[in-house]
């Protein structure tokens, strides 16, 4: 007799297989030919959608001959898709700045994601409550990230001069838990699920939080060549949205390996994003570019050019920036 756990562990992956078989077969019957997709994404929480996707057959299944290709960090995966050897980017907003400032009309916003969070974290021992206390000290945080311009904007909004009331140090994503804890840096800026696993562990203490926004782009080129693949790929997403949020433990375990954490931690952040959080039905799920997510960019793409993260601003009225 096997034991309770590998049992729930066998169940588990036949209802998965039989979700998937399910999905093969709806794509069959719509006679439609597949169309090839190349789609990339990020070690952040807006990776999991992807590997739902790919994990349980939902790209297949909207008719979609999908590749998914992982980077570990934004700036190689964006340098993928301006080469072309990317279709689609399951990102955030910075990446999609940079790379909009630098190539007006290359790519199209084409759904918006949801949400996690980063924060401004001190160590357990530190009396810091709040920026305010960080006068004179060290903030370690990845430049040209959502991150960096978010504490741009709070350090603006609190009058501390970065250079010259604080001290900011440009530290990858993957030393920033290491810059904390060794006392390189007196408060870090990170995001999910580093975050949880820094209070678990260390006692690291949170000082100020913000939204991470996700959202999804597509090469012009592609959809030019592919115009059938906008609506397909949008599909794909809405239902693999859907399946994370009604398959939480699955999806937890699938993600959790691709990112080396456990899946309970997966699900604990994840319930930061109102998608995953308040979603029962396929209808409950809205990936569309509504006039506060368009609005939400634009002020986005303009903090950035006026805080140097980018040199050229992104004029709407030049270039074309979300699909329709």
């Amino acid at each position: 007799m096997q034991p309770k756990s590998s049992a729930l562990k066998t169940a588990r992956a036949f209802l998965a297989a039989a979700w998937a078989v399910s999905s093969m077969g709806a794509a069959a019957a719509t006679g439609a030919a597949p169309i090839k997709i190349r789609i990339a994404y990020p070690s952040g929480m807006n990776g999991q959608i992807p590997v739902v996707m790919e994990r349980a057959g939902i790209a297949q299944k909207h008719g979609l001959d999908a590749e998914f290709v992982f980077f570990q960090y934004g700036p190689p995966m964006m340098e993928a898709l301006a080469s072309g050897h990317i279709d689609a980017v399951v990102t955030s907003l910075m990446p999609v700045t940079t790379f909009l400032s630098r190539q007006p009309d290359a790519a199209l916003v084409v759904a918006s994601l949801g949400r996690s969070s980063y924060s401004l974290m001190v160590a357990k021992s530190s009396a810091a409550q709040s920026v305010d206390d960080l006068k004179g000290k060290r903030i370690a945080v990845s430049f040209n990230s959502d991150s960096h311009l978010d504490l741009l904007l709070l350090l603006k909004e609190r009058k501390l001069a970065p250079g010259k009331d604080v001290r900011l140090l440009n530290v990858q994503p993957n030393e920033l838990v290491f810059a904390l804890n060794e006392g390189f840096a007196e408060a870090v800026v990170i995001r999910q699920p580093q975050v949880l696993k820094m209070q678990q562990q260390f006692g690291a203490r949170v000082v100020h939080t913000w939204p991470f926004d996700f959202i999804s782009i597509m090469r012009t080129d592609y959809l030019r060549q592919s115009p059938d693949a906008l609506q397909r790929y949008r599909n794909a997403l809405r239902e693999s949205i859907h399946y994370a949020a009604t398959h939480k433990e699955q999806a937890s375990v699938w993600f959790g390996e691709k990112l080396r954490v456990e899946p309970e931690v997966v699900r604990q952040v994840s319930n930061e994003d109102p998608n995953l959080r308040t979603v029962k039905q396929l209808s409950d799920v809205s990936i569309d570019l509504s006039p506060p997510v368009r609005r939400r960019l634009m002020d986005w793409f303009d903090a950035s050019y006026e805080h140097g993260m980018v040199k050229a601003r992104i004029d709407p009225n030049q270039a074309r920036i979300f699909a329709n």
